[in-house]
């Protein structure tokens, strides 16, 4: 758009001394609305570019070029989409916290976390009663005030490293693991996701499987 005012102050300097007042007044206006129409023409041009693609890829270099034009909402909901069709393409506990970390006020979280409920509760590889290195910590406890939140970059990966020997995933953002150290216990107070012990054993916690 710099060059265009740039080549329109050109313009105008040019017919400056060739044209009459009058003449030069209707040519400016011309030279703007001129303007106003190829920055329009852009708009469109990359907007069916980026629609004819229809990647990720090219609705993100849409809205970095154009993040406020009558295209970018309509750019944002492809993304979601595009992201909601990863998800269950690869149907698999990170692909949905994946969605719901990028999206986390989507269309679609209500299916995704129904779903990611449904692959937690039946996957065998993790128990759901508490064993001897786990404690569920009260709401009313005093020391609740030292319990500290997995991060984001923990969601929608393999459980990693939290310290101790113990490993973590949080599988909602929405939903934070809330822990907390006790005396040769970890303290789990609330969020949804996977704890593994010292001992190699996953427990599943914040779901309520039948």
């Amino acid at each position: 758009m710099i060059k265009m005012c740039v080549l329109a102050d050109l313009a105008i300097r040019i017919t400056d001394q060739t044209w009459g007042a009058c003449a030069l007044r209707i040519l400016r206006w011309n030279i703007i609305f001129v303007l106003l129409l190829i920055g329009c023409s852009t708009t469109n041009i990359d907007w069916e570019e980026a629609h004819n693609i229809d990647t990720e890829k090219a609705y993100q270099n849409f809205l970095q070029k154009h993040p406020n034009s009558e295209y970018s909402e309509l750019a944002k909901v492809k993304l979601e989409t595009i992201d909601y069709e990863n998800a269950k393409e690869t149907d698999t506990v990170n692909g949905y916290s994946f969605y719901l970390l990028k999206c986390p006020h989507g269309t679609h979280v209500k299916e995704v976390r129904a779903r990611l409920k449904d692959i937690r509760c039946n996957d065998p590889g993790y128990v759901k009663i508490f064993p001897s290195w786990l404690k569920k910590g009260l709401s009313t406890d005093p020391n609740r005030h030292a319990s500290w939140y997995l991060a984001n970059s923990y969601i929608g990966i393999e459980p990693n490293d939290i310290g101790r020997g113990y490993k973590a995933a949080g599988d909602d953002p929405e939903f934070p693991l809330e822990l907390d150290w006790g005396a040769g216990q970890l303290i789990y107070y609330s969020g949804k996701g996977v704890i593994i012990g010292p001992n190699g054993k996953g427990v599943l916690v914040g779901y309520h499987c039948k």
